[in-house]
């Protein structure tokens, strides 16, 4: 009955918008860009919408035992539970005060990534209450011999201001604003719309600007969060600044960077470890990127306190799920620097990389967290993003005519505060104007940058560089209106990604899907070939075939864009493939997509890049 009625409410809600849109067949329609219109429940995708009733709780032993606010931390004697035998010892309490870091020097030269690294500090014992000094805290509590308490507590402490190549704390005299960036992993627009309708009611009735053309650039996270983060796409960090794929990337110019030379505070936060952004096939950070770095708290409390693991990341730490743990810390975090400047790229993984239905658990906290925001003021001087990277990825929707969309369409808004409407209305007007344009994560650093320095912006600025030539770029601000001719080949947006173009069904019989397919097994059994613990992959199945309607270019000659789906033997994987013959050579256009989980399939694959393709020729 619960998921009945959550879900009536969040159709009634969207219906009226929804059959706009769909009036017009088309979520935007430009000269160069047309994306068709969608339904959130569409009859061929809400059989995969239901409320997540088999998500565990977090572990809840204990919880009563410590509390704390932004100062303290105190023994919560009152509300102990304990058995008989302890309580009657309880006099004899003692807790452990324990900061931890990452130190600077590295010791252990053989640890997986090299900020993993952390140093605890000795015991500090109290048996009431203790002040909070540190960033990252570990509490543990006896009675007598018996360990009865294990906690970790983060706090957002307020940190002397460190001058970045002697560039001073920005002036409170000079117009600027905060810079809140918050993401969602996996979350396409629809589904937010599904999942989350009251942090969509806020941002709606708040005048956010919602990107509904945002298309993503690249598979999975990284290759869609380096252009937001970097300006440039993943293929050429190697070129910036990573030269081969064990190198660290404290070289390389994250955008965080150049707030910190404007005089910004700056934090990044995942919320988690096993899954985060730069470790996952990379080597993290030497040093602390920014002024406030949440990773070795979270790889610690993650490691000893996190419970309720799902599929690959642990849903909780103690009795509170990771992403609480990190929005409690952005609020946290403003309250401490209300009367700085902050630049925040926070990211939240645990609960929707995995589960299409998941952000539903999350909305009444994310909706809650913008309305503090709001009633402390923070967010009258405060540009929030409000992003995801894609959409789901795999799963029975996935396998969906929508929710093949859906996955390239991940959800976007921008949310300005009225000060900044009122006195940059070009800008704002030419972003909302962009709400209805082709856009991608590359537009994201370039709108960011321009926040660096506000006089890029003014109304007069403005007009001067709508007349110089940008059309063509890859990356262009949000605040310059975003050409009506934009395509995906002007924006850099791989054909196989490409939400713009007109799809056609072909017979999965047609002698061209045949040997597309067979073009893309060998390509994987090739790219196995070193390998030989893989076992060499076969066509089980032809699933789907589509046709993409594209233009050729001058020299292209008897170009046919395909996109088969199939499935291989051994393994029952499934792939997605899209293919140019053109000239008389097939070719593979971007990257192959699998829209199924391969759990252990590949576990003796040592590349975690080709493991989606290795079945374990010993299972």
């Amino acid at each position: 009955v619960q998921n009945y009625k959550y879900i009536e409410e969040i159709r009634l809600q969207l219906q009226i918008q929804e059959d706009e849109n769909n009036a017009h067949n088309f979520t935007i329609k430009t000269e160069g860009c047309s994306i068709p219109a969608m339904n959130p429940f569409d009859v061929g995708i809400k059989e995969f919408v239901h409320f997540p009733k088999s998500l565990k709780e977090c572990d809840k032993r204990n919880e009563t035992l410590l509390k704390r606010n932004r100062t303290h931390i105190w023994i919560n004697k009152d509300e102990i539970v304990l058995n008989d035998e302890l309580k009657n010892n309880i006099d004899s309490l003692i807790c452990c005060y324990k900061s931890f870091f990452m130190p600077e020097s590295i010791v252990n030269i053989k640890l997986p990534f090299v900020d993993d690294r952390v140093k605890y500090e000795s015991c500090i014992n109290f048996s009431d209450a203790i002040e909070v000094k540190n960033e990252f805290v570990r509490v543990t509590c006896n009675v007598g011999e018996i360990c009865v308490h294990d906690e970790f507590f983060i706090f957002a402490l307020k940190k002397d201001y460190h001058e970045h190549n002697g560039v001073k704390e920005i002036s409170r005299n000079k117009t600027a604003y905060n810079v809140l960036f918050i993401g969602l992993d996996a979350v396409s627009r629809l589904n937010f719309h599904r999942t989350m309708p009251k942090t969509l009611a806020y941002l709606q009735n708040k005048g956010a600007v919602s990107l509904d053309g945002f298309n993503k650039v690249g598979d999975n996270t990284f290759p869609n969060m380096i252009p937001m983060l970097l300006g440039i796409s993943s293929k050429e960090l190697q070129k910036t600044c990573l030269p081969h794929r064990k190198a660290a990337f404290d070289n390389c110019p994250f955008i965080w960077e150049w707030f910190k030379q404007a005089g910004y505070y700056t934090a990044f936060g995942e919320d988690g470890s096993r899954l985060r952004a730069f470790n996952y096939d990379g080597a993290g950070f030497i040093d602390a990127p920014t002024d406030y770095y949440l990773h070795t708290f979270m790889k610690e409390a993650e490691k000893n306190s996190g419970n309720n693991k799902d599929i690959f990341s642990y849903l909780c730490m103690h009795d509170k799920y990771f992403y609480k743990v990190l929005l409690d810390y952005v609020a946290d975090l403003t309250f401490t620097l209300s009367d700085k400047k902050l630049f925040g790229f926070f990211w939240e993984f645990s609960m929707t990389h995995d589960y299409l239905n998941y952000p539903m658990i999350m909305d009444d906290d994310y909706a809650s967290v913008f309305t503090v925001l709001e009633r402390s003021k923070y967010l009258d001087d405060t540009v929030v993003f409000l992003v995801s990277d894609h959409g789901m990825r795999w799963g029975g929707i996935r396998l969906t005519k929508q929710g093949r969309l859906e996955e390239r369409l991940p959800f976007a808004f921008i949310l300005l505060p009225r000060s900044f409407r009122d006195n940059y209305s070009d800008a704002y007007d030419n972003l909302k104007l962009n709400g209805q344009r082709l856009t991608t994560p590359f537009d994201i650093h370039a709108t960011m940058l321009d926040l660096i320095d506000m006089e890029n912006i003014r109304d007069e600025k403005i007009f001067t560089r709508k007349q110089e030539s940008y059309g063509d770029k890859r990356s262009i601000s949000l605040f310059l209106p975003v050409p009506s001719n934009r395509t995906c080949e002007s924006a850099e947006i791989n054909e196989h990604w490409c939400t713009c173009n007109e799809e056609r069904s072909i017979s999965k019989d047609d002698p061209y899907v045949i040997v597309a397919s067979t073009y893309l097994i060998e390509h994987f059994n090739e790219i196995l070939s070193d390998y030989p613990q893989c076992a060499r992959l076969r066509i089980g199945e032809i699933i789907e075939a589509l046709e993409i309607v594209v233009k050729p270019s001058n020299n292209e000659i008897d170009l046919r864009v395909i996109t088969v789906v199939l499935r291989s033997k051994p393994g029952d994987g499934i792939f997605e493939g899209t293919l140019r013959h053109v000239n008389g050579a097939w070719s593979i256009s971007g990257t192959v997509s699998r829209l199924n989980l391969y759990g252990d399939q590949g576990r003796c694959m040592p590349d975690l890049r080709l493991r989606l393709y290795c079945y374990c020729d010993f299972l």
